[in-house]
């Protein structure tokens, strides 16, 4: 089943109380294209990569999958691996009760595979100075 995978992922990733807004370690939420991120502001950019063949079997074809790659910007390294390490975390806790991503139709069921925070250098001229990047593979499924 295709899914609006990034929109989603964006849409769960801004829902969480405890990731996102002002004091929260993603403090600017998640977007689909690069911001020019406000001073002491973190953010995360969404989007899909390619996955393998992948299907999930036992649910017919009403489950899709996705490989979700988020680019955590920050000011500084610590607070951009800090970010990291959180968004990674509330990935860690999809296992398995289906939770609504925002008003998008989709429910994320679980997630696995995950890899990072890592370092990686930003894009240039992107006005950012610290990127860390967080994957993940995620069921979705619409209801």
């Amino acid at each position: 089943m295709a899914v609006a995978a990034e929109a989603a992922i964006r849409a769960w990733i801004n829902s969480r109380a405890d990731l996102v807004g002002e004091g929260n370690p993603l403090s600017g939420g998640a977007y689909l294209l690069q911001q020019r991120s406000p001073e002491g502001v973190t953010y995360a950019v969404i989007s899909r990569q390619s996955e393998g063949v992948t299907n999930v079997v036992a649910e017919d074809g009403a489950v899709g999958s996705a490989r979700i790659q988020c680019l955590v910007f920050a000011g500084t390294q610590d607070v951009a691996e800090a970010a990291g390490k959180a968004l990674r975390a509330e990935f860690e806790t999809l296992t398995g009760c289906p939770e609504a991503c925002g008003d998008t139709g989709v429910r994320v069921l679980v997630s696995d595979n995950w890899l990072g925070p890592f370092a990686i250098a930003p894009p240039p001229d992107s006005g950012e100075i610290y990127a860390y990047q967080v994957n993940a593979d995620f069921l979705l499924t619409e209801f």
